[in-house]
């Protein structure tokens, strides 16, 4: 039997091409557990600010709400409200004030509210003198209009009255009236006019027994109402409600408290009253605290030809006693 013998060249070869060729490598497909790195870097987009917004009401403190944003509120005159934040305004000056505000509004984090980045306040005061001074200057018109004849026409009426006289020198001449002239009266010392006494109606007697029955201690004077456009702050009673009513017709400055929520002017039986004149003018000294026309009425010297009345029923003498003296001046 022959054997053949084969070279190990082409046995190398043999088994080369037998080998399977390489497949090319599968592209690996991500998962759903995989997160998307695009997605990852994109950014959320920026909140953009409306700047320069102005709105004016009533500053209220935040309160309870969902929104978990802002200090203070702005209530609006149709009943919604915009939450306030700021660090260059101090909100705490202006509550329960109406107020103009500037700033940049955006939107809550929360859907459906508003937020105001308050850059700027000022206090909105209604001058309710205006349509008087306008009375006035019509009237002080109107007399002006009215005025008696000039010099002229009264020199020529007499000049007349002269030739009558000269045509009839037989009638005798009228003497001229002897009789005195009434002098002014005397100078009477100037009494002050007497102070306007706060009406008790029933539900005003109701609310001043309450507040006279509270503790007068000074711990228990935890509230303070506080403005710095007239520049001045006093004590309130943890348990009192209180309200600021601006301007009015008859005061500079108007505030009431009460034991109730105060809706409108005098349901407050204490009134603090800010005005124009000296304390010498009532013929009071700083701080003194005095029975007047049935009520306790306190006097606090001011600048600028001004001072504090703070008035009340007799039974609210001690809580007269302790704002009265502890009436402060508004420091920032």
């Amino acid at each position: 039997m022959k054997k053949f013998l084969i070279p190990c060249s082409l046995c190398l070869l043999f088994i080369l091409g037998c080998t399977p060729p390489e497949q090319p490598p599968v592209a690996k497909l991500p998962t759903e557990t995989e997160p998307d790195i695009a997605m990852q870097n994109e950014e959320e987009p920026p909140i953009r600010e409306t700047k320069n917004v102005i709105y004016q009401g009533i500053v209220k403190p935040s309160g309870i709400s969902i929104y978990m944003q802002g200090s203070h509120r702005l209530q609006l005159e149709d009943g919604k409200f915009i939450l306030l934040e700021s660090d260059t305004v101090d909100l705490n000056g202006y509550v329960n004030e109406k107020v103009e505000l500037l700033g940049a509004l955006r939107p809550t984090v929360e859907a459906g509210g508003m937020i105001m980045r308050v850059e700027q306040a000022s206090l909105v005061v209604e001058d309710e003198s205006e349509p008087e001074d306008e009375l006035n200057e019509e009237s002080s018109d109107d007399d002006s209009e009215e005025l008696p004849p000039a010099d002229d026409t009264i020199a020529s009426n007499d000049e007349e009255n002269t030739e009558e006289v000269e045509e009839e020198p037989n009638e005798p001449s009228v003497p001229p009236s002897t009789e005195p002239e009434e002098l002014p009266p005397p100078e009477t010392e100037v009494i002050p006019e007497e102070e306007e006494s706060i009406e008790m109606s029933p539900e005003l007697m109701a609310r001043t027994e309450v507040m006279a029955a509270e503790n007068f201690s000074s711990e228990n004077w935890t509230q303070q109402y506080c403005t710095g456009h007239i520049g001045f702050c006093i004590p309130i009673h943890r348990n009192w409600w209180f309200k600021s009513f601006g301007a009015t017709i008859s005061y500079l400055w108007h505030i009431e408290l009460s034991a109730a929520e105060l809706n409108k002017l005098n349901d407050g039986p204490i009134h603090i009253n800010l005005v124009s004149g000296t304390i010498g003018s009532k013929k009071a000294t700083d701080k003194q605290v005095r029975e007047q026309g049935g009520q306790i009425v306190g006097y606090r010297t001011w600048i600028d030809n001004r001072h504090f009345e703070i008035k009340a029923p007799l039974e609210l003498e001690e809580a007269v006693r302790y704002i009265t003296e502890n009436l402060e001046e508004y420091v920032e």
